[in-house]
């Protein structure tokens, strides 16, 4: 656990922005923000020595423009370019670019001046550099007033576990398989006090006719297991309890029908889902949220071997349906559709969310920038699009239609796994998965194939396993507690 979990150090520090930065801090740095329009008297003003009217004149504010400054004593000084435009897309950018800046330096510890912008208040400017600091990376102290600590400690939390979930993805998975994600949750329980475990192996899968997760898992050294986390952040009110369901297969080969070359090598961040489930409900644990949550992590590794599922088995899923599995390639459904099934019988949750890494077909429709939302609930759809957007983990609603419900229709059983055709595979995944949802519970599906797994870098957002759901799914739960 110890491992995987990166915890930020050195704690964020908050002063005035007009406190002095001490004079320990004069091998560090100091970061000050700067707009195209910025007026350059005030600049001046606000370095630790004179500039040389050209020498400002030659630093026009552009997005992500950076000069560094060495004044003869007192901190480093980088000024870093906000635009014409400032929302809070350039200043998050403008943030990673100045710890990008700072780190390649070696600089261990900055100060950075938050800006007053007109168009977001203090406390979200706060918050967003905070964060985008935490998430590029980097330890660092900065200026804000101090009626902002419980924001900023908040951001810490759930940056660290965004942190942890990073982590989780980017293991190779000859480490991560079902058995450790496994500890990682008891060791969650172990340090959270209000957080409880059960787990059910694969006898108790087997017990439960839990076959389609079996199925899954069935060829692989490491069997399939069903986690459950539970927190009772309102005990007053214990039957209201929001459901997050997680996708967590440990690596991915395709089954019988093999994935090929160029496909099968990040095979091992397709428990993304699962580990964004459990980054959300250890930081919803850490802030003591009033909300009642129950965590389901769907482990499994779809292995190739002589006990591996074969095309057009058919299986009875937890439900009772009969599911004809048309590609062992398309796993996660069934996993997912058993899990599902279980968390509304045992547990009753008014609201069920998933994630999952399910459809290569979401990143060819959405890019690797949205995640792809599926809801039988409008309510439902538009706080998880506005927890989105203020948490810059945006999802973009797609439709289930009675075409794509349509295509599922078994021959020889209720349902197929996959549609019949190569279009719509995202839509028809997500038809897949609601056929387990019960009529009274409001469900979405986030597929996040695509913003769970970069293939370069982008601003704080790193190559590789992102961590996304984790403050989106945190934020949802915020505002609903």
């Amino acid at each position: 656990m110890q491992r995987l979990q990166q915890k930020v150090v050195r704690s964020v520090q908050l002063r005035s922005a007009a406190e002095a930065i001490p004079a320990s801090a004069n091998k560090l740095a100091q970061v000050i923000f700067v707009s195209k329009a910025g007026d350059k008297a005030a600049l001046q003003k606000s370095l630790p020595m004179d500039l040389p009217e050209q020498a400002l004149d030659d630093f026009a504010g552009d997005a992500k423009e950076t000069m560094l400054l060495y004044p003869g004593e007192g901190p480093r000084t980088l000024l870093v370019g906000l635009g014409d435009k400032i929302d809070e897309v350039s200043l998050r950018d403008a943030t990673h670019e100045a710890i990008a800046q700072l780190s390649a330096k070696g600089v261990q510890q900055a100060y950075l001046k938050a800006p007053s912008v007109a168009s977001i208040p203090d406390r979200r400017v706060a918050e967003l550099m905070t964060q985008t600091s935490l998430l590029s990376n980097y330890r660092f102290d900065r200026h804000a007033s101090a009626e902002f600590a419980s924001d900023v400690a908040e951001k810490l939390l759930v940056a660290e576990e965004t942190l942890l979930a990073r982590n989780l993805g980017n293991e190779r998975s000859d480490i991560v398989d079902p058995a450790f994600v496994e500890e990682i949750a008891r060791a969650s329980a172990s340090e959270l006090p209000n957080l409880t475990v059960k787990v059910l192996q694969d006898a108790d899968l087997r017990a439960e006719g839990m076959n389609m997760m079996v199925l899954v898992g069935q060829a692989a050294v490491v069997p399939p297991r069903l986690v459950i986390l539970e927190y009772s952040g309102n005990p007053s009110a214990p039957s209201e309890k929001i459901a997050l369901v997680g996708k967590g297969i440990t690596f991915d080969t395709g089954g019988l029908n093999l994935k090929p070359t160029g496909f099968i090598e990040d095979m091992h961040t397709d428990m993304c889902g699962a580990a964004a489930v459990l980054g959300a409900v250890r930081a919803a644990a850490k802030a003591n949220l009033p909300v009642n949550v129950v965590a389901v992590l769907a482990l499994a590794e779809n292995a190739i071997g002589s006990k591996a599922a074969k095309p057009h088995t058919i299986v009875q899923s937890h439900k009772g349906l009969t599911v004809e599995v048309n590609n062992t390639d398309a796993e996660g459904r069934l996993v997912l559709g058993d899990a599902l099934s279980y968390v509304q019988r045992y547990y009753a949750p008014h609201t069920v969310i998933d994630v999952a890494t399910l459809t290569g077909a979401c990143i060819v429709a959405l890019g690797e920038y949205t995640a792809g939302l599926f809801s039988n609930s409008d309510t439902l759809a538009t706080a998880l699009i506005d927890a989105g957007a203020s948490t810059h983990e945006r999802c973009w609603r797609l439709p289930i239609l009675p075409e794509h419900t349509a295509e599922l229709k078994g021959s020889m059983c209720d349902s197929r796994s996959m549609g019949t055709g190569r279009y719509g595979g995202a839509c028809t995944a997500a038809a897949f998965l609601q056929q387990f949802v019960e009529k009274d519970v409001a469900w979405a599906h986030v597929d996040i194939a695509g913003p769970s797994n970069y293939s370069a870098q982008r601003s704080y957002m790193p190559a590789g396993a992102t961590g996304f759901g984790v403050q989106v799914l945190f934020e949802y739960l915020k505002r609903n507690a």
